[in-house]
């Protein structure tokens, strides 16, 4: 099937130093703006690795439930619950927590959290805090089950972000900010899925492991492998070090960690194999 079926055109991930070009595109404080909202979306979604039908307004729904104002809470340093109605609910918020309704993967009321980053910018709790407090302010007969994207365009009228919308807003920043000079990508090459890319990619030229970036981007298999492969040997530069880093495979497992590996524990004799080691690598010296 794969021989024959054409090939997939794969989103290429986005850039912390591209969502702050397109942070730019907000303001500092929290107004009745779609742009300004739009941002605080799309970094949001970064931080939880989102699917756009998740947090933006699709054409057609699907299986997936977008997220609702319930479906965002906010908790303090010491994990008190913390009212969207607060005064100072941007400043004293530590952690945020997404509950995910419904989603592709079959999995209902899956909950993902994130802490307080340290930066102004690039901040999940700062984002969806900033979001919450914007569709409660200007959102008018606005309730629990109020998608979160909803956008207030007059008093009476009400709108929701799309994913035509955002990603326009992405293209445009990307032509906008230098295109593939200044980011490696352009503006064709990048839509509403660099976002939920741009997270595993993110967490992978970290060194994390397959498991956890499943388990943040609610993956069941390994499959957001294929979001990697356009820009991975491009991003990495650790694979051709690392394989000259030893000369023999010998090297790899000297005494000392072959003897870590076993665990200590009383009147437990060392296994065979380690005195034969031991008396093969005196004779040796």
């Amino acid at each position: 099937m794969e021989k024959t079926a054409a090939n997939k055109k794969i989103q290429k991930a986005i850039t912390p130093h591209f969502l702050r070009i397109l942070a730019l595109r907000g303001s500092h404080i929290v107004l009745n703006n779609a742009e300004d909202h739009a941002v605080d979306l799309i970094i949001g979604a970064f931080f939880f690795a989102m699917r756009s039908c998740e947090f933006v307004h699709t054409s057609t729904p699907g299986q997936t439930k977008i997220i609702t104002l319930e479906c965002v809470t906010f908790f303090t340093v010491d994990r008190k619950r913390i009212k969207h109605n607060h005064p100072h609910l941007i400043d004293i918020a530590m952690y945020v927590r997404i509950t995910f309704l419904n989603q592709k993967n079959g999995e209902k009321f899956d909950r993902r959290s994130q802490r307080r980053t340290g930066d102004k910018v690039l901040c999940p709790v700062i984002r969806f805090a900033r979001a919450v407090q914007r569709v409660r302010k200007f959102v008018k007969r606005r309730n629990k089950s109020t998608p979160l994207c909803t956008v207030s365009g007059s008093e009476i009228k009400t709108t929701r972000i799309t994913q035509k919308y955002t990603l326009k807003l992405l293209r445009d920043v990307c032509r906008s900010g230098g295109g593939h000079d200044a980011f490696g990508f352009g503006p064709k090459q990048i839509g509403n899925k660099s976002i939920r890319t741009s997270a595993a990619m993110s967490l992978f030229l970290q060194g994390h492991s397959a498991e956890r970036i499943m388990l943040l981007g609610r993956w069941k298999s390994t499959c957001f492998i294929d979001y990697l492969r356009p820009q991975t040997l491009e991003w990495t530069h650790l694979f051709s070090t690392d394989m000259i880093a030893f000369s023999n495979i010998f090297e790899l497992l000297t005494l000392n960690e072959i003897k870590k590996t076993i665990p200590r524990k009383k009147n437990l004799e060392m296994p065979n194999f380690i005195s034969d080691f031991e008396r093969k690598d005196k004779w040796a010296a």
